[in-house]
């Protein structure tokens, strides 16, 4: 009965209103990295609510500044002494108010993640249990904010608590998504970052949070929370002393598992990463459907590269998160593909997917993602013609910018085909050199001068 009085009195029902609201209104107002590769947030339900953690860099302010609000309600309608005085402790007091503002708010993260994954249904992605990691832990998150800052409402119960409250957690809650995202010049170490429930951005659709993130994060906010509890039933200054041992202990347990690097928050997802494979050729689960038509081009590839040095002997699907400052990782024994930023290879045909891994004579680009050259395309370019004897756009993102620049990789090519054939090869075997260890101009190594 209390219960159901403190939902509809307490500000619980506008905090979870406020939270869904502003996060539909990010993810269908905006189009956001959320909608673009390599993670859109409707390929995979983990990738879902690793989104729906990423929007908590905006949402965990609002959810302690509304807990805020919510804590100065006694002090504000002069209740604190008369509440005093009356028989039934004050922890059961704070139970049902922290329950209905918990409660309320984990509900509205919820159902963020309800339609999120209504929304992978209706886009035909990928479904698997290893969401429900990601999705308690940043329950967990919300609850502890929300309570954290009922407390401080509690203990300052001044007009400016909420809205200073809000823009602390504001910039606390940014500089530690800063510090988990690859390439930024991050204020705060690493191993700071996930104290804040806000995840940085996932760099894969086939990516989950390491068991480790998972269990410092449910030892930080769940002493968060019963800190936050006990300072909202405390009623001496003593009590107030031993209701922060939770949070040191929490914080004890935590700091040592946080990644060191922000590139060891994420890993590689068990399910939806799993190796299909026919043959020699494999890809994820999540990519299950391209194996059929990846497989014949595939053999016949590998078939081409077999008489170099060193030939690689199998293609997999590169399942590991990208990153934003280097390039791809490569194997001689492998032809890695990414499907994932490469979403033009999800409807190539089989000539274009014999080309994606005859490109660079089964290497990938030395260059990051965001910053392809003429020289390192190119020259991949022409590794694949050299088998094809046909010179084509490769099936990769750069292929809308690189038209522009086919002048001299033509010439180049052109003259690449004049040489004879034994230098032909060598050159090419050079180049597989240069691009497995990033050291060198590719093109260059083909045709000397090429660019000048």
């Amino acid at each position: 009965m209390i219960f159901r009085i403190e939902l509809r009195r307490s500000i619980a029902p506008w905090a979870g209103l406020a939270l869904l609201a502003f996060a539909l209104g990010f993810l269908f107002l905006l189009s956001g990295p959320w909608w673009k590769v390599p993670a859109p947030w409707t390929a995979h339900t983990t990738t879902t609510a690793l989104w729906v953690r990423f929007l908590l860099q905006f949402l965990w302010p609002v959810v302690v500044g509304a807990g805020a609000i919510q804590g100065m309600r006694d002090s504000r309608s002069g209740m604190t002494e008369l509440l005093a005085t009356t028989p039934r402790p004050p922890w059961q007091r704070a139970l049902r108010l922290a329950g209905a503002v918990g409660a309320l708010t984990a509900l509205a993260y919820l159902l963020v993640f309800v339609v999120g994954a209504g929304e992978v249904l209706a886009h035909g992605g990928f479904f698997s249990a290893a969401f429900v990691p990601v999705l308690l832990i940043g329950v967990l998150g919300v609850v502890a904010g929300g309570w954290a800052g009922m407390a401080a409402g509690r203990l300052l119960p001044h007009p400016l608590t909420a809205p200073g409250l809000a823009v602390l957690a504001l910039v606390g809650t940014t500089l530690c998504w800063m510090s988990l995202e690859s390439g930024l010049d991050a204020v705060l170490p690493a191993r700071l970052g996930p104290l804040a429930p806000a995840l940085a951005e996932p760099r894969g659709s086939m990516v989950t949070t390491t068991v480790s993130l998972d269990a410092g994060q449910a030892a930080w906010f769940g002493g968060l929370a019963v800190t936050a509890f006990l300072l909202l039933s405390a009623g001496s200054a003593r009590a107030r002393l031993l209701s922060l041992l939770p949070l040191a202990a929490g914080a004890a347990v935590a700091l040592p598992l946080f990644p060191a690097v922000p590139e060891a928050a994420l890993t590689a997802d068990s399910h939806a990463a799993r190796e299909v494979c026919d043959g020699p050729v494999c890809v994820a689960e999540l990519h299950r459907d391209r194996l059929a038509v990846l497989a014949g081009p595939g053999r016949e590839a590998l078939a081409m590269l077999a008489k170099l040095p060193g030939a690689p002997t199998r293609v997999e699907e590169q399942v590991q998160p990208d990153s934003v400052t280097e390039p791809p990782r490569r194997d001689p024994g492998v032809v890695h593909l990414d499907f994932q930023r490469n979403d033009v290879l999800l409807a190539a045909d089989a000539p274009g997917l014999r080309v994606a891994v005859l490109s660079g004579a089964g290497v990938p680009s030395c260059e990051r993602p965001s910053a392809p050259s003429v020289s390192d395309t190119g020259a991949r370019m022409i590794a694949a013609a050299y088998f094809t004897g046909e010179l084509k756009l490769l099936p990769e993102y750069a292929g809308s910018w690189f038209r522009t620049q086919l002048g001299p990789v033509e010439q180049a090519w052109a003259k690449f085909r004049a040489l004879p054939e034994d230098v032909r090869f060598a050159r090419i075997v050079a180049l597989r050199q240069v691009l497995l260890t990033c050291q060198g101009d590719p093109l260059g190594t083909l045709v000397p001068g090429a660019l000048r």
